[in-house]
């Protein structure tokens, strides 16, 4: 358990960043993004959590109240602010090897890097581990990708 003094050598980053981690611990959830932006008095706290189960909004609902709650309790945030808790939705990249799990099947769009060039690729994500993810490109190619190397990764909407 941290004492007072360990909180005010703590960034408010970190210190959200804590207060969410402890809230999700024991659940399916997990952190993939917190932002907090603006100036004193008119913060933006914008956390970002997903689940390997279905996400429903009544779960994101608690998490927000409870972040809330506790950022108030702990007065983490000076004046006011807004705080967001939300799933990332398909419309940003995805940032952790374990949101791909639950995106097999579905198209994907990859920045990587190889060797000093950077490349482009789009397939359907048939594989993913901690250290790769496997795409099936147009003619059936299966091109294997390393975690390490991609830059950017993000669904292709079907429409």
């Amino acid at each position: 358990m941290m004492n007072h003094s360990d909180d005010i050598l703590q960034t408010v980053d970190q210190r959200v960043h804590r207060i969410v981690e402890d809230v999700l611990v024991g659940t399916p959830l997990y952190v993939v993004e917190i932002i907090v932006r603006g100036v004193k008095g008119s913060r933006v706290v914008e956390v970002y959590v997903d689940s390997d189960e279905a996400l429903s909004v009544d779960t994101l609902a608690k998490v927000n109240r409870e972040v809330g709650f506790l950022l108030e309790t702990e007065e983490v945030i000076d004046g006011r602010y807004r705080l967001n808790v939300s799933s990332p939705g398909v419309d940003r990249p995805l940032r952790l090897p374990r949101q791909y799990k639950k995106n097999i099947g579905r198209t994907l769009k990859v920045k990587y890097m190889n060797e000093e060039k950077r490349l482009k690729v789009q397939g359907e994500l048939i594989n993913t581990a901690e250290e790769f993810i496997e795409l099936n490109v147009k003619g059936g190619t299966l091109q294997r990708i390393s975690m390490d190397d991609i830059v950017e990764s993000k669904i292709v909407l079907p429409w």
